[in-house]
């Protein structure tokens, strides 16, 4: 075997190869070029999406501008003066409250000649009602029924305990003239370990 002829027949089959896989190595051009094409359209209707929701946030801006100018305007409002009047306002409403229940309590207890009589069950009864509406729990009157203040001009005071958000409260509530003047209760224990 002469060592040109076998060159020069891989030559010839390699040129052969080549003619042969010439239409495939074409597709597969035409192939990436639609991809690139493909994924180049893709990209720039991407960015024209992100312009426009990018357009929207400019009016983020016209909203900050729009905050700061009312901010500087309402600068006046002082958040103390706020704050004090909404305590007045609490502490108008517990007057209220109480002076309600004084008049109601009054009404409920009086005779029909209009004076305050109180027994000693119904008493217990009022002491009762007014520590609940108060917000108290589990309401224990400690006086003795028998030692509970009675009468048209009853006069005294009544021991009492109750509950508030889980801590127990003890005290008294003043009777004056058959009417619950003052409720005084404090924490049984007034530090906790």
């Amino acid at each position: 075997m002469d060592p040109t002829q076998t060159t020069s027949d891989a030559a010839a089959e390699l040129a052969g190869w080549i003619v042969a896989s010439m239409p495939w190595l074409g597709a597969a051009l035409l192939l990436a070029v639609c991809a690139g094409v493909v994924g180049i359209w893709q990209l720039v209707r991407r960015t024209h999406d992100l312009e426009r929701a990018a357009s929207r946030l400019d009016a983020v801006d016209d909203i900050k501008v729009a905050v700061q100018r009312l901010a500087s305007e309402r600068s006046d409002l002082d958040l103390r003066r706020i704050e004090h009047a909404l305590l007045e306002i609490r502490d108008g409403q517990r007057r209220l409250e109480d002076r309600l229940l004084q008049v109601l309590e009054a009404a409920g207890s009086g005779s029909a000649a209009g004076g305050p009589t109180t027994t000693a069950a119904g008493l217990s009864d009022r002491v009762t009602n007014r520590l609940l509406v108060q917000g108290y729990e589990r309401v224990q009157v400690v006086t003795p029924l028998a030692e509970l203040p009675a009468g048209e001009g009853a006069e005294g005071d009544v021991l009492v305990e109750a509950h508030r958000n889980g801590v127990l409260y003890k005290g008294r509530v003043q009777v004056r003239g058959g009417v619950l003047l003052e409720v005084e209760l404090k924490p049984a224990y007034s530090a906790f370990p």
